[in-house]
């Protein structure tokens, strides 16, 4: 076995080990010690610390290893079950090392009410970090930062399950303005999320169980994932977004900027998809069809609603059919709709 595995050169086994996650390149390793020697070297690691079983001291060993001999770390993922503190200085000791050799993706998850204080603005000025994934954390322990300095290499950041403030919301986005991709999920403790400075963001999601005062002024946004387990109407407010194309939106209320014909749109979606009440359905699709017959000579053309192709799902058969819309016959249950939008 060990003979007809080594036929392929050392450069390409540790090609293709870099194509497969930690665990399915530790598997490889047992066909000879040519794979042995790449899998040692593999850029991607993920751990599972579980503290009753004791499997820190075997990560520890790793990360000593890629330490000392200077390895190269492309993705740190880490993720712990445990509430024990006496695992702590280890985070800090393996982010340092994942850091200090040039990691690029951090996915790091804690259970929820952890007393572990993360180096979040430590790992932000990590010059080498292109995404950062955020599970279970209370950033509410971590001290605001007085440096004023912006981390220009992030480009994905994600937070779920996260308890933080408004502040420390404002100053993460603040200092990392260049992001593309935005992840909240199920935050708590936030009142308002304001997006409005992040100069290349083309993609958010937001996933709330209260409702937030959501304001976004985001020229570049191409894709808006929004939902919403609140009481009462979203306060979500689209100042400027004249490149989006999608709008997902899940909740039992929909914004009133998008029903409320008093309220003018600033943004001309192709794709919005809801899952609301056919009442609120209703609503919207009204909405519609009174934007395309309203006369707006004062408006440029880009403004006018010429088209709208309607599409319901259906859930039995898990798929998209087109439907004629009447809004009398609607039954007031849960429902998830597609329009495609013609301006």
């Amino acid at each position: 076995m060990g003979a007809t595995s080594d036929i392929l050169s050392d450069c390409l086994i540790h090609k293709i080990l870099c194509f497969l996650s930690f665990k399915e390149a530790t598997k490889m390793s047992i066909l000879s010690k040519t794979w042995l020697r790449a899998w040692s070297t593999h850029p991607n690691l993920e751990f599972k610390v579980d503290y009753l079983n004791d499997n820190m001291k075997k990560v520890d060993s790793i990360m000593e290893r890629y330490r000392d001999g200077k390895i190269p770390i492309e993705r740190f993922e880490l993720s712990d079950s445990s509430y024990s503190q006496e695992i702590f200085p280890l985070f800090d000791k393996w982010l340092h090392i994942a850091l200090q050799n040039g990691v690029k993706d951090i996915i790091f998850g804690v259970p929820r009410y952890t007393s572990y204080t993360i180096p979040i603005f430590t790992i932000f000025a990590a010059k080498s970090l292109r995404e950062l994934v955020l599970n279970g954390f209370n950033l509410k322990r971590v001290p605001l930062s007085s440096d004023v300095a912006n981390y220009n290499s992030l480009r994905k950041l994600s937070l779920s399950h996260i308890n933080l403030d408004d502040n420390m919301l404002q100053t993460l986005l603040d200092r990392c303005s260049l992001i593309v991709s935005l992840v909240l999920e199920h935050c708590f403790g936030l009142e308002k999320i304001e997006l409005l400075n992040l100069q290349k963001i083309k993609l958010v999601t937001i996933t709330a169980f209260t409702n937030l005062h959501v304001k976004i002024e985001a020229p570049t946004l191409e894709h808006l994932y929004y939902f919403d387990a609140g009481e009462g109407y979203p306060m979500l407010d689209i100042i400027n977004a004249p490149n989006l194309v999608s709008l997902e939106y899940i909740g039992d209320q929909i914004p009133k900027i998008f029903v409320d014909a008093n309220l003018q749109w600033n943004c001309h979606p192709r794709k919005v998809v809801l899952v609301t009440t056919s009442k609120m359905i209703s609503c919207f699709m009204d909405r519609l069809m009174n934007m395309k017959s309203s006369s707006h000579e004062s408006r440029p053309l880009r403004s006018k609603l010429q088209e709208v192709t309607t599409y319901k799902f259906d859930w039995e058969n898990q798929n998209w059919h087109p439907v004629e819309f009447e809004s009398g016959k609607l039954a007031l249950s849960r429902d998830k709709f597609y329009f495609l939008l013609d301006w």
